[in-house]
């Protein structure tokens, strides 16, 4: 795949930069996490019974290393699991690596290279047709004009495959700009417009898709 090219390119320039890093230390960070969930009727106060429960696990490790002022990279490793004692459909262990490169072009533009790669399985045998591999690959050009204006460019490309089910394997495209205006002190608006499209195999079992979306936020101090 090409997103495995650009994953190559990307580490070869960060280690490239590593003899710039020996000034700062590195960080390392984790978490473990635990937790369950219950389902129960809201209409039947009686009856105990839940209608479903799952207990989940989840624990990620990240490393992060400042190059210079403005650049830096961090690579983090995640795994999830879901455990459900009705719905057993929903079984999964989810594993997750990511990356992220950022660094200034200049003081006005900065660049975001970030790699996502997903393996997740499905532990019951009879659900293992929804078992899937995801790599992500996320651009971000971020362009402050002066201190009331700033804009960002994000490009992203998804592959998406099915060990087997490979008709259902799909690509997903995404293309948004962002503009940020600081009208006062007190006042800031941020605009966001975005459109996404899906596209599949002749013979793959699911339809493209096409979607656009636009946001308006605003922030006011009182």
């Amino acid at each position: 795949m090409s997103f495995l090219l650009v994953l190559a390119i990307l580490i070869l320039s960060i280690s490239t930069s590593t003899a710039v890093a020996k000034k700062y230390q590195p960080e390392i960070s984790g978490s473990i996490e635990k937790g369950d969930r219950l389902y129960s009727d809201p209409g039947n106060w009686e009856n105990d019974d839940p209608l479903d429960y799952y207990r989940y696990d989840k624990q990620w490790l990240k490393y992060r290393q400042k190059l210079a002022v403005g650049e830096y990279y961090y690579l983090k490793v995640q795994r999830q699991e879901k455990i459900y004692e009705q719905s057993q459909s929903y079984n999964s262990l989810n594993l997750e690596t990511e990356a992220n490169y950022t660094f200034y072009l200049n003081d006005k533009l900065r660049n975001r290279f970030k790699v996502l790669v997903r393996d997740k399985d499905y532990l019951e045998e009879k659900y293992d047709y929804k078992d899937y591999q995801l790599a992500r690959l996320q651009y971000t050009l971020q362009y402050k004009r002066n201190k009331i204006h700033d804009y960002e460019l994000i490009l992203q490309k998804q592959w998406t495959q099915y060990q087997l089910s490979p008709d259902s394997d799909y690509q997903r495209e995404r293309i948004a700009l962002k503009w940020g205006w600081k009208l006062s002190q007190n006042l800031e608006l941020n605009s966001k417009i975005q459109y996404d499209w899906q596209r599949n195999d002749n013979d793959s079992s699911r339809s493209n898709k096409d979607g656009r979306k636009i946001s308006m936020n605003f922030k006011y101090k009182l």
